[in-house]
């Protein structure tokens, strides 16, 4: 259609170029131009619905509707050409005038997208900048001439091009404020657009001076633009470049904005200067212009920096609450030890240095017997101060090259590296065992120091830091079988641990078909109202040979065993099916949270699942959120950013789970498409007791804030802590303060309680 309408339009101005004197020569530059704007709005028209994005779809629907005020704009422009009345300005130019205006709003709504608010303010500064420009060199075009003319005319004559710029602006600014990947048609609309503006300007300067002749190369650039507009508007679609490089190279033009603008109020200042044909009234006016496009130009500067400096003041915060926690996340608090974590780095060196020099490792897994009754009848700090005096002997037991870590409790693990023989490791069990003939005095009582030691070896007994770990833990249960206060080494024999855990896995994989799964569902609270706005599904596991089963022991038997994908899919399922249900029943709808393994977002195709949970249990998108960790958004980034465009365009909610624990990278959070930060419940729990830890889930939250997030606190279990998070600006949580995981009866009737609005407190 438009080769054939670019054909006809051609073949009718060339008619009217070649005889302007003729009567029918103003027919045909208008009968040209009626066919371009009709086959433009057809060729629009025709492509919306064809668009994979919704949200391009829009955009293409806006450009077509503004293309048809255009083409009645013309069909007005005959009939005052018919009826003889055809002043300037007339009806017809006010539906002319809103070509500029329409396609810059089907641009600004490519912007309407999760997190983007402040993209709007961004650009609509940018344009109002460019718009004030755009004003100015038009006033020392027109201005001049507005002796001899109506103030309307001149009034007119410089809004065609000042929002015809101005609309060429906005697409260039919303599509680097996007970070879309430049195209060929994004670049026909801009070219269209300054196309008309060049013909308007200089039709309306020549009208002003008289009338304009037929078939002239103006009239031409009111077709062919709007053809190539056209052409533009059926093809654009959102095509986002995640590349940090583009991302760069776009904020290091946007940031040139200001200087642009403090250069074209130059410019217009210097036109100014040198016009001597214009009056003092439109100097003034000019100088104006010029010192308000300085005045943005501030502004927008001032934006960027405010932007930058809260970015940084957050991403500082979280670096020195970080470096604060860094000591506390390797380091036992209470006793000042290397905890497990470190315990496990140290470990693993040595390990590899034995594998190089044919060494072995010891680990020593060691228990403190009777610790509980010291508890129960001192108190705890009387077991505190008794942690610690154990912390410091076996510190003065060891060489400088060995650890000694607090595993958690009373446990505590010595790795020692570059052993030789067993012999060497019993020499130091013996000291070790020293201690257990000794007694430290703790608040006038004289408590003895009962230690049972388990050894494992690398490379006999295990291969690597967990199963040397489990080595040493059986061992000493062993020891405490044999009636305490020794040690023993770890052989083959010790294998009861390990069988029990095979067995869990076999039981496991028969849960999902006996139906010994459940879900229980955890209430999320608005901490503003106490309303519940959503639960996270949780699941359950009861054998029927073991009875209930903790989380914390089948969670990672189905990681390791990839079981957890089927689970993983029947709860999506079941959830689904829970929430649909209570909407059914007429009960206020609320948010579904639904975790998702790393494994289940691996195997691909999530979307897909997702997609058939909801058709088959009749759940609206907007009630299901999915909950990602921080490891599974920063693996293949491309990837999972196109698994979460696929999941956003079905309308779910899409969450960061843990959030802290992992990468927390600003640069991601910004290129994917999230809804919701959940801080982890270890910023939760020691929030209200260190500083540190407080200052981080205030920087998270003003974080996200900045990026459009909302934030959710975890693991929230006193007033204190709800209140901290009231003060940081925190939106919701969840938590034993407000309720326990409750089974699908219970919560049912407590959401029958408040029909109108369930409320917590």
């Amino acid at each position: 259609m438009l080769v054939t309408s670019t054909g006809l339009t051609l073949l009718l101005w060339g008619l009217a170029a070649w005889r302007p004197q003729a009567g029918w020569a103003d027919w045909a530059d208008n009968a040209h131009w009626t066919l371009a704007y009709a086959a433009s709005v057809g060729v629009v028209a025709s492509s919306v619905g064809h668009a994979e994005q919704a949200i391009d779809n829009r955009a293409r629907r806006i450009f077509a509707a503004t293309l048809a005020l255009t083409l009645l704009g013309q069909l007005v422009y005959m009939v005052q050409l018919a009826s003889g009345w055809n002043p300037f300005p007339a009806p017809a130019d006010l539906l002319f005038l809103t070509l500029g205006p329409g396609v810059a709003l089907g641009f600004m709504s490519l912007l309407h997208l999760p997190g983007q608010a402040p993209v709007w303010r961004r650009v609509g500064l940018d344009v109002l900048g460019a718009a004030t420009a755009s004003l100015a060199f038009a006033l020392t075009l027109y201005l001049p001439l507005a002796d001899s003319n109506a103030m309307g005319a001149v009034v007119v004559s410089i809004a065609y091009p000042v929002l015809l710029i101005s609309a060429a602006f906005t697409s260039v600014f919303a599509l680097l404020h996007q970070r879309q990947r430049p195209t060929a048609a994004g670049a026909a609309i801009t070219l269209g657009l300054l196309g008309h503006a060049v013909a308007w300007m200089s039709w309306n300067v020549a009208l002003l001076k008289g009338p304009v002749a037929n078939g002239s190369v103006l009239g031409l650039l009111y077709s062919l633009p709007t053809l190539l507009m056209a052409w533009g508007a059926a093809r654009l679609r959102t095509d986002i470049n995640r590349d940090p490089a583009f991302d760069r190279l776009c904020e290091g033009i946007l940031r040139m904005l200001p200087l642009t603008m403090v250069a074209l109020a130059s410019g217009a200042l210097g036109l100014l200067v040198l016009s001597e044909r214009m009056a003092a009234a439109p100097r003034g006016l000019l100088a104006g212009l010029g010192l308000l496009m300085l005045l943005l130009a501030v502004l927008r500067q001032t934006q960027q920096l405010s932007e930058r400096d809260r970015l940084l003041e957050a991403e500082r915060a979280v670096a020195e609450g970080r470096a604060q926690l860094a000591h506390q996340a390797l380091h036992d608090a209470l006793t000042g030890l290397p905890n497990l974590s470190l315990l496990r780095d140290r470990a693993e060196l040595a390990m590899a240095g034995a594998a190089r020099a044919r060494h072995k490792v010891a680990l020593m897994f060691i228990d403190l017997d009777q610790f509980k009754e010291v508890n129960d009848t001192l108190g705890h700090a009387a077991g505190d101060a008794l942690l610690k005096h154990l912390a410091q002997e076996l510190q003065g037991q060891l060489r400088q090259a060995d650890t000694v870590a607090r595993q958690g409790g009373d446990e505590f693990c010595i790795v020692l590296p570059g052993v030789k023989d067993g012999a060497e490791v019993t020499a130091v069990a013996e000291k070790v065992m020293a201690l257990s003939r000794r007694s430290v005095m703790v608040d006038g009582h004289d408590l003895p120091l009962h230690l049972s030691v388990g050894i494992a070896l690398f490379p006999d007994d295990a291969a690597d830091f967990d199963s040397l770990m489990q080595a040493a833990d059986t061992a000493m249960y062993r020891a405490k079988s044999a009636g305490r206060k020794g040690y023993r080494f770890y052989d083959a024999a010790m294998n009861a641990e390990a069988l029990a855990r095979m067995q869990l896995r076999s039981r496991l994989a028969k849960a999902l078909e006996r139906g010994e799964l459940s879900l229980r569902y955890q209430p999320q609270v608005n901490l503003a109202t106490g309303h519940i706005e959503g639960v996270e599904a949780l699941m359950r596991w009861t054998s029927a040979e073991l009875g209930p089963v903790s989380p914390a022991q089948f969670i990672p038997v189905a990681e390791d065993s990839g079981l957890i994908v089927d689970m993983g899919a029947w709860a999506l399922f079941e959830a689904c099916r829970q929430a649909s249900t209570w909407i059914g029943m007429g009960l206020p709808p609320i948010k579904m949270a639904v975790n998702i393994s790393v494994l289940q977002f691996r195997r691909g195709h999530l979307d897909e699942q997702v997609n058939e949970a909801l058709a088959l249990t009749g759940l609206p998108a907007q009630y299901l959120e999915l909950e990602l960790t921080e490891s599974v958004l920063m693996q293949e980034q491309d990837k999972v950013a196109a698994t979460l465009d696929r999941l956003e365009a079905l309308g779910v909610g899409l969450a960061i789970d843990d959030f802290g624990t992992g990468y927390s990278s600003l640069s991601y959070l910004k290129r994917l498409r999230v809804d919701k930060l959940k801080i982890d419940q270890s910023f939760v729990r020691d929030a209200t007791d260190s500083a540190g830890a407080a200052g981080i889930v205030r920087a998270v939250v003003q974080m996200a804030d900045a990026l459009g997030l909302s934030t959710l606190a975890e693991g929230v279990e006193t007033e204190a802590q709800r209140d901290l998070l009231i003060g940081c600006g925190c939106a919701s949580a969840q938590g034993y303060l407000f309720a326990k995981p409750l089974s699908a009866d219970e919560l049912t009737e407590l959401l029958r309680q408040h029909p109108e609005q369930p409320s917590i407190f």
